[in-house]
């Protein structure tokens, strides 16, 4: 098994940025224990750039589902996700994204690192948001 090489803690995120040649499995593989190195760290926010990763391109539908699925059961919702990626990757990607989400997983994919870090690092929405404990109103008759 390869060392998980490439992965640098920042303030606030994580990023890991693997070079050379890995097969789409290994790749797959790389970025799930990225994800969950991530959680079991609590870093709450990774950017994962796959553009220096030549061989990774989108493969078939049921191997990016179940890259979906892997990557949104490691980070058990706990981890954000930007995936800066080749143009083909971005454009092919929305059906991974769609599964991830799915599963809890907060994600995007890019095609440029100053966007990804732009939606990755902006303030988390406070989800219960609009929601008050105070009980509706009843008019008396």
């Amino acid at each position: 098994m390869r060392k998980l090489e490439h992965f640098k803690r920042k303030k606030g995120y994580a990023v890991f940025c693997p070079m050379g040649e890995f097969s789409f499995d290994e790749m797959a593989h790389l970025m799930s224990r990225a994800v969950v190195l991530c959680r079991r760290q609590k870093i709450r926010k990774l950017l994962i750039i796959s553009t220096g990763v030549p061989g990774f391109h989108p493969s078939g539908i049921s191997e990016r589902y179940n890259l979906a699925e892997r990557i949104a059961s490691d980070a058990a919702s706990m981890v954000k996700i930007a995936h800066v990626a080749s143009a083909e990757w971005v454009r092919s990607g929305k059906f991974d994204i769609m599964v991830a989400k799915n599963r809890g997983l907060e994600a995007e994919n890019f095609p440029a690192e100053s966007a990804a870090l732009e939606w990755l690092l902006q303030p988390e929405k406070n989800k219960c948001s609009g929601s008050t404990s105070a009980s509706p109103r009843i008019n008396p008759i």
